[in-house]
């Protein structure tokens, strides 16, 4: 049945939820990306005068994000090698240092989502009206028959323009949540001192961790014969090749094992978990014995550390 526009209700919310995710952009390599989510619902009202309660619409949009899309690798289908009832490889080349590389990753099923070729190729120009529409179609699925349509908007942060702002990766191996996953974010960097914004340090600082994937080398697998490791190379031989200019790196979690090949050039290795506190003291140790320093470091939107 077609249904008048006119008797249509829209409501929307906005800051549903923060979005955070890694992307795995061809030609580029992994970059870890951070949203807010802002969502309009469009339907019949029911009986009561409601188009859809908004505590229950908040509720079963930031699960289904949360269960799809939030704390993952956004990849498309050529990207992957493998996959089983449990594991899923991801494979891809891209350009580090002017030179062909590689990223690979061996991890869990559900850390992994996958999205259109359209999707991943309008994310290589920091379009995200793909991803919008990809995410809009799930949280319809999930909604009220009665809710026709659905429209969301992902926003950066106005910062994203500043020259202390920066995107990574990281993988929290202990977290007890999803952050144990290969995931990202970005945000800025901020360096005080003596009170006083330093744009020239947080500049420094932001360009230090740009673009890298972060985690302790305590997770190093220096003798690469690991299951899962040889696995990648058994999918990818080109692997076993580059292994001077590449870091392996695995471990467990409990929601599963996870390995991961990428770079040394992009890799920042620390000496403890890459956690934000420790992170924005390990920018902090970057200016020495100075006592008037303070950082401000983001993870994603709206939240983070500060170290003095």
């Amino acid at each position: 049945m077609q249904i008048n526009n006119r008797n249509l209700s829209k409501i929307f919310i906005q800051n549903v939820t923060l979005l955070d995710c890694a992307l795995f952009i061809p030609n580029k390599g992994p970059k870890g990306k951070s949203w807010y989510v802002d969502i309009i619902w469009e339907g019949e009202k029911d009986e009561t005068g409601v188009l859809f309660d908004f505590s229950l619409a908040k509720k079963s949009a930031k699960s289904t994000i949360d269960h799809e899309f939030d704390h993952k690798l956004l990849v498309k289908a050529s990207q992957i090698r493998f996959q089983s009832n449990s594991q899923i490889i991801i494979i891809g080349n891209f350009k580090s240092d002017k030179k062909e590389t590689f990223f690979a990753i061996n991890t869990y099923n559900n850390s992994i989502k996958k999205v259109a070729r359209e999707t991943i190729k309008a994310l290589e120009n920091d379009d995200v009206t793909e991803l919008e529409k990809e995410i809009a179609n799930a949280i319809l699925r999930n909604s009220p028959n009665n809710v026709k349509n659905v429209t969301v908007t992902l926003r950066e942060d106005d910062n994203k323009k500043k020259s202390n702002y920066f995107s990574y990766t990281h993988s929290l191996c202990h977290h007890y949540g999803n952050c144990q996953r290969f995931h990202g974010h970005s945000n800025i960097i901020e360096v005080f001192h003596k009170g006083k914004i330093d744009p020239i340090k947080s500049t420094k600082a932001a360009k230090k961790l740009n673009n890298s994937y972060i985690i302790s080398r305590n997770y190093l697998a220096n003798n690469w014969d690991s299951r899962l490791i040889k696995e990648l190379i058994e999918h990818c031989p080109e692997i076993a090749d580059s292994k001077d200019e590449l870091i392996a790196a695995q471990y467990k979690g409990t929601q599963g094992e996870v390995a991961v090949i990428m770079p040394k050039a992009n890799t920042l290795l620390m000496s403890c978990e890459s956690t934000v506190e420790n992170l924005a003291e390990y920018i902090r140790n970057q200016f020495g014995d100075d006592t008037e320093i303070e950082v401000r470091a983001y993870e994603g939107l709206a939240k983070g550390s500060i170290c003095t």
